[in-house]
């Protein structure tokens, strides 16, 4: 095997791991499964947990006591949020398109070097930052709508709140 298609394998190795490692990063709608507490190296292993979202405060309304102005507040932070990350997952689908295309024609033909690889991948590892940046901008605009007392709540509920003192 030539240095260059050992070089090239290695890369796109790289990238499918950063790719697979951003994807599991996106936010789900729905609550993380607990996973049984098996090995302590296991959990090591995995990521912290994503502070929740707006909507996933939102979703706890009840069980927090939110006030009708905090409500307002959380859905005026969702819908622009919800604007935001569509924008940016586009975005990142398209350099992830782009990125999979330079692949595919590096593959069939002569090949692509390192240099060459990480530059085309450098806009798709930008865009994942800033949206993992935003969506922590995001949450922690979400947090300071709620009172301690509320943050307490939500994290015994949601893993991810850091639980702090009033702003």
């Amino acid at each position: 095997m030539s240095p260059q298609v050992r070089y090239l394998s290695t890369t796109v190795a790289l990238v499918a791991v950063a790719v697979a490692f951003i994807l599991w990063q996106r936010p789900l709608d729905r609550p993380t499964p607990r996973l049984p507490a098996a090995s302590a190296a296991a959990a090591r292993m995995t990521a912290p947990p994503m502070p929740p979202t707006a909507r996933r405060i939102l979703d706890q309304a009840m069980a927090l006591g939110l006030t009708h102005g905090q409500i307002a507040r959380l859905r005026e932070l969702d819908r622009v949020w919800t604007s935001e990350e569509r924008e940016l997952q586009a975005a990142i689908r398209d350099a992830e398109l782009e990125l999979s295309a330079f692949m595919k024609e590096a593959q069939a033909s002569r090949g692509a070097s390192v240099q060459q690889i990480q530059q085309r991948s450098v806009e798709f590892s930008s865009l994942s930052a800033t949206l993992r940046e935003r969506r922590r901008h995001h949450s922690e605009a979400a947090l300071q709508v709620l009172d301690v007392s509320q943050r307490h709540r939500l994290a015994g509920i949601e893993p991810g709140v850091a639980v702090g003192r009033d702003p």
